[in-house]
Formats: C-alpha cells, structure tokens, sequence
C-alpha cells in the first residue's frame, strides 16, 4: 500500500484507485459463502484477519517507525469500505487499524515500541475497547468501574458490557474512574487474562460481543495510557475518524445491497417484464442510491477536513450519520427488489441488513450535530 504525503487524497486519486483494485483482488479469495459461513458460525474470521495483515492494511494508520505505511485515513477508510462492498465484514480490521490510535497518540514510548509493531503486522491484535457499562449506558461521566492507587500499582475493579471482540483481541483499553476522573488503563490478555472474566453476550450480528467482570486486578502505573483524569480526552481524540470508518462500512454495505439489487432488477422477469421496470421497484433502488451518494459526498469532505489539521467532528458525525441512514434504507429498497428471497440466508441481504442495524443508534450523535454544528443547546 502506498503512503500519502499529506493524507487528504479524494476519490480519484491514484493511489485510492489502486487501494481499491487490491481489496478487490483480495476479497475474490474469500467469497460471499465465507461470509456466510463466519457469520452462521459466529466465528471470527481468522484467515481472512491473516490475509489483510499480510497485505499491510494494519499498517495503514500507523508511522514507518512502528512498520506502518502513513497511507492515511482517506485510504483506511477506502479498504473498509471495499471489503463490506464485496459482501465481507471489515469490523475486524477496522477495528485493528483504529484503536491502536489510543496507544499512537497518549501511550507511552515504552507501550508504543512493545504494541505498534506487532499490531502493524497482525501478530498482536489491538481490537477491543472497553468503556459502556451496564447502568450508564454511554454516559461516561457516571462510571461505577474504577481504578484506585495502592503504592506504585493501581487496583482496578470494573463491569463491562457490549466489547466488540474481546475473546479475540490481545489488547483490551479500559476506562475506569480514578479519583482524578476517567482514566484508560491498557490490558494484554497475555498477562492478566486468567483474572478478567467475559461472558459471550449474544447479538442480532456477529460482533462476538462480551461483557467483562475485573474484581480487584492489580496493575502498574506503566499500563495506564495518558494521564489521571484525561480518559475521556484519550477516546475522544479517535471519534471523528472512527466515524468515518464507520461511515465508510455503510457505504460499503449500502453499495454492495445496491448492486445485488440492481442486478436482480434487470434480470428478474415477472408478468412478461423485468420488475426494474416497475416504480415500485424502481424509486426505493433511485432513492438509495440517491442517498448513498450524498453520504459518500460527506465522506470525502469529513476525511479533507481531517487531513487538513481542523476540527472534523461535526463533518465527520454527518458522515456516520447520512451514511448509516443510507445504508439502512438500502436494505429496506433491497428488500423490496427481491420479496421473500430477502429473507433467505443464501442471498446474503438479511445479514447485510442486520450488519446496517448497528450503526443506526445515532440519537446521542444528532445531539452532538446539534450542539456543535448548529449551536443550540445541550439536550437534556
């Protein structure tokens, strides 16, 4: 993967062009069954995890100093969405090239060198964040999991609820409440794995979903990333480009139900005519691509924003927030493209559309536009 000078690269830039035809490449090698089947399973997708760290898409966010290829968020945000395009599940590497962000910016030189190399590669997997908790939801001013001093260690004791991956990930960051405030302490499951519980949490898709339980867990200082009090800081530094990530699987999913869609409506012949002929067909499919194409639009202005040093957030929450609609709206025009076949596992539409029911929890995120875009005041 090439690497940008100055990471705002458009649609047509060469180097998207090419990102995009070597996704491709690899995505033929792992067919819509191999989805399926992962999904039926609900399994995590080793090979495929294996395939994309040997194609250097881990390393895309990540400096040359820690094996990373600087390629930049515009070409993150292309790999993702090119692999839920081709019917594939990008949560895992989206979730790989991401968080280690956390590490990138407020860890330690220490964390750094021992974590960034191996997560570049693949060898170590950086994939789980552990913030919500069971009472406050999202409110993460009112955290119960927390972390106290005893000496030169901290003992932390935490009840977490819906991590995405975490009996799959090395790496866990977890927030907890120290007397300063929130505060990101880094786990390796390699070290305290034996003395943290997870407890499968079963979900409408395949997140492989946990809830974590810590009873008094010694650590030293040297696993706390940033510093006492500034855990929020930390994790919201990584929210405007995660949601351009997360925007970019919307398309990708949007993108990939509309060309299955489209493809069926030119073929399937009903009443002596293909059913693309008929409006009921054809202004749900119009009005999604209509839709996935502002989203796109925002996409790309949200990541110029974010190359340019300024303040993505307010672009980068109309992104998630379009695109995340468009997505959902796909499904449902999908839907109506091929009636009770939707339905069926085989034709890969109804885990699509569990897969766009993730992203469109977005009240939290219309408050926040709100409130930043617009200047109205904190809703209540």
């Amino acid at each position: 993967m090439t690497a940008s000078a100055d990471h705002i690269l458009g649609p047509d830039a060469p180097e998207i062009v090419a990102i995009r035809a070597q996704v491709r490449r690899l995505l033929q090698r792992f067919g819509l069954d191999y989805w399926r089947r992962v999904d039926a399973e609900r399994a995590f997708p080793s090979d495929f995890f294996a395939a994309a760290g040997e194609q250097g898409y881990f390393a895309t966010l990540l400096p040359h100093m820690y094996g990373g290829s600087e390629a930049g968020p515009a070409a993150a945000s292309v790999v993702i969405e090119e692999i839920n395009r081709a019917g594939g599940d990008a949560t895992t590497v989206n979730a790989q090239m991401a968080i280690c962000g956390t590490i990138l910016r407020d860890g330690t030189d220490a964390q750094k060198e021992a974590y960034l190399p191996g997560v570049a590669s693949g060898e170590i997997r950086c994939l789980g964040v552990a913030a919500t908790e069971p009472d406050s939801g999202a409110d993460m001013r009112n955290l119960k999991s927390t972390a106290r001093r005893d000496g030169d260690d901290w003992i932390l004791d935490a009840q977490k609820v819906f991590i995405s991956l975490a009996e799959h990930t090395r790496v866990i960051l977890l927030l907890v409440q120290a007397d300063a405030g929130p505060t990101v302490f880094l786990l390796d499951r390699d070290e305290v794995g034996d003395q943290i519980e997870l407890r499968p949490v079963e979900m409408v898709v395949n997140r492989l979903t946990t809830s974590l339980f810590i009873d008094a867990l010694r650590v030293p200082d040297t696993a706390r990333v940033g510093a006492v009090g500034a855990g929020l800081s930390c994790l919201m530094k990584g929210f405007a480009p995660r949601r351009i990530y997360a925007a970019a699987e919307c398309i990708g999913n949007a993108r990939f139900l509309l060309d299955l869609s489209l493809e069926h409506a030119r073929q399937r012949v009903t009443f002596d005519r293909v059913i693309g002929s008929n409006q009921g067909v054809q202004y749900p499919l119009a009005q999604a691509y209509a839709r996935v194409e502002a989203a796109d639009l925002m996409r790309w202005d949200a990541l110029r924003v974010l190359g340019a040093g300024e303040d993505a957030g307010p672009r980068s929450a109309m992104a998630k927030l379009l695109a995340s609609e468009a997505s959902w709206e796909t499904g449902r025009a999908a839907m109506t493209a091929f009636g009770g076949w939707a339905l069926t596992a085989e034709m890969h539409i109804e885990r699509k559309l569990r897969d766009s029911m993730v992203f469109v929890f977005n009240n939290m995120l219309w408050s926040y536009l709100a409130e930043r875009g617009l200047g109205l005041p904190k809703a209540f």
